[in-house]
């Protein structure tokens, strides 16, 4: 159900291949000639489209690792490592859909069982390839990492993040979002994913509405009691999640969302009366309960 949002986090993490051939630049131009000459309303030519990119985007963040191999007694650039962290991530997620509606959210076993021991001196590598940092545009920054102040102290650096995910693994951490928001204000983002605090995160910062481009906004399993009306603000908002939180009102703050297309109040105290006002505001918006 609603957890199907997670398959937008595949598109920048899968797998792909493509011919060696292309430098940076032809990948770059060939993106671009993809996003001018594409009719984005057919759907079957956007689904190609973004297949394309896809493919491309993976291409781009392989050159780096490809194209200037370590010297003697240097180490290896950790874009790769950065990339396979992630791709284990998905995994997970989507074991978490397959277990349904009443199945936590959670980012860890792959990362305990397997990383762990890869990672385990050096679990947030320091990123020193300048065009990975321009160009990548996920970022994840799991405050379960004993070392994940290696990538908060990087965080400025990044020059393209539209999918910013925000998690607290397992079990839940502190966290200061206040300070993670703030050092991404710049970001082109277009999807803010803050998930499993659960204890630790009772408010969402006002800063979000910082974030003009974004579309998705989810504050899964958390204690979160109400929205900032900042949140109301976000006009180009299409889908927000806010399951596992007490949160007991979205009212006035989402009626001003007209863009709303998908809302998930799974295990929230929202009421039944609520939730029919919100489908009288939203009549386009489809609420989601599970």
């Amino acid at each position: 159900m609603k957890y199907i949002f997670f398959s937008l986090i595949f598109f920048l993490v899968a797998a792909a291949t493509l011919a060696q051939d292309l430098n940076a630049e032809q990948i770059k131009q060939k993106m671009n000639e993809i996003r001018e000459n594409t009719n984005w309303d057919d759907p079957v030519e956007a689904k190609k489209a973004n297949e394309e990119t896809q493919k491309l985007a993976e291409q781009l963040l392989l050159l780096g690792k490809n194209k200037k191999p370590p010297k003697d007694g240097e180490t290896e650039d950790p874009s790769a490592q950065n990339k396979e962290y992630n791709m284990k991530l998905w995994k997970q997620m989507m074991k978490t859909v397959d277990q349904g509606k009443d199945a936590d959210v959670l980012l860890a076993e792959p990362l305990r069982e397997e990383i762990v021991e890869e990672y385990k001196n050096d679990e947030s590598p320091i990123i020193k390839n300048q065009e990975y940092l321009d160009e990548m545009t996920m970022l994840v920054i799991d405050m379960s990492l004993k070392t994940v102040q290696r990538t908060i102290d990087q965080m400025e650096k990044f020059k393209s993040i539209k999918i910013l995910v925000i998690t607290g693994g397992q079990f839940g951490v502190p966290v200061n979002l206040n300070d993670l928001l703030t050092k991404a204000r710049n970001y082109p983002l277009e999807e803010l994913y803050i998930i499993n605090f659960k204890l630790f995160v009772t408010s969402l910062p006002k800063q979000v509405n910082k974030f003009k481009n974004l579309k998705l906004l989810s504050i899964l399993n958390n204690q979160v009691k109400t929205l900032p009306s900042e949140v109301g603000t976000l006009t180009s908002l299409k889908t927000l999640y806010v399951d596992i939180n007490p949160i007991t009102t979205l009212l006035p703050t989402i009626g001003k969302l007209k863009q709303l297309e998908n809302l998930g109040v799974g295990k929230t105290n929202i009421t039944e009366s609520e939730i029919d006002k919100i489908k009288q505001l939203l009549p386009n918006c489809k609420v989601l309960l599970q």
